[in-house]
């Protein structure tokens, strides 16, 4: 699983089960080493998929999901345009995984896009892609 990938579906899926935004997932992720810990660990353990990865979280954080009210379900949906939109901003700008997610994720169309009432989970990569751009 390329790194991208991996960011994204850890933040997507933490988001679902803490019912939280995923943008404000990313930033914490950030500001708490999370993302570097992934990574480095996918250095040591390649094979390992998302469940591994928010095991270790849960490891840090008592993780409990507080999804009941399914505010966040369709973190699935975002993980794929997500990954779609970030490998986008990546080639376009020449940036590495890491540093597409932070463009995507600090962007304000994330925060449009992690809020589930807004829809905007349904558009097409295109359509997020140059929302960014026109920001």
């Amino acid at each position: 699983m390329d790194q991208r990938t991996l960011v994204v579906s850890c933040v997507e899926y933490y988001s679902h089960l803490k019912n939280i935004p995923s943008n404000k997932v990313f930033v914490s992720f950030e500001h708490a080493k999370f993302i570097d810990m992934i990574l480095d660990t996918q250095k040591m353990a390649p094979e390992m998929g998302p469940d591994f990865y928010i095991g270790m979280i849960d490891g840090l954080t008592y993780l409990e999901s507080d999804s009941a009210s399914e505010e966040y379900s369709h973190y699935e949906e975002r993980t794929a345009l997500i990954t779609e939109v970030v490998a986008m901003l990546q080639k376009k700008h020449k940036m590495n995984d890491l540093e597409a997610c932070h463009m995507y994720y600090h962007s304000r169309t994330a925060e449009s896009v992690s809020e589930e009432k807004t829809g905007w989970y349904k558009k097409s990569p295109k359509e997020i892609y140059d929302l960014i751009e026109a920001e």
